[in-house]
């Protein structure tokens, strides 16, 4: 007897392996990376539901002329509340439909969650995040950016993304080249009219 196997025997001895359970296993599934999420007060914002039926709930069009804002055509497209001041500077409220852990887990995976990244609180303790500023043209820079896109907490639930984009426009008041102090200032409206 010499130790050889034969094609048969070899056949015969990987099909007893297969039945033992000697496949391989399949590669362990990615953990979530680690991430430090800020608290949302409570349990949000009472008006959250309100906010996911009807996003024109956040802000009223008189409460945004009353930052500086002139004038205000609104309309509704799908989950997104626009109004437009002229044909370019608009403030919208959107409902995206996550949350603000998917949001920071989509961050810290390195998805795109916008071009920036700043984490910020309104009225004090409401988390939020400015997730996206448009820059002014490069001979313009010093005159501030263009646009502003803010993340708002409202629940476990409910982010509220509200983009200001000012574009330089009288008819943003106060804002025109500061898009992200409007939606700072708008958020504040939007936590006190969603706190009931």
């Amino acid at each position: 007897m010499t130790g050889r196997h034969t094609p048969r025997t070899v056949a015969g001895l990987l099909a007893l392996g297969l039945v033992a359970g000697c496949t391989p296993s399949p590669p362990p599934r990615p953990t979530d990376p680690p991430v430090s999420v800020p608290p949302i007060p409570g349990t949000g914002l009472p008006g959250a539901a309100r906010f996911q039926a009807d996003p024109c709930a956040a802000v009223t069009v008189e409460q945004l002329n009353s930052l500086g804002f002139t004038g205000g055509d609104r309309s509704v497209d799908g989950r997104r509340c626009v109004t437009a001041f002229g044909p370019v500077a608009k403030v919208i409220l959107s409902n995206r439909g996550n949350s603000l852990r998917t949001l920071y887990l989509e961050h810290a995976r390195g998805h795109d969650t916008g071009n920036h990244w700043e984490p910020v609180t309104v009225d004090t303790i409401h988390p939020a995040v400015i997730v996206a500023i448009e820059d002014n043209i490069p001979s313009k820079q010093a005159d501030g950016p263009l646009g502003c896109t803010l993340a708002l907490a409202a629940d476990n639930t409910t982010l509220i993304y509200i983009t200001a984009t000012t574009h330089e426009k009288p008819e943003t008041g106060p804002y025109q080249h500061n898009p992200c102090g409007a939606t700072r200032k708008i958020a504040e409206i939007t936590v006190h009219n969603l706190k009931t």
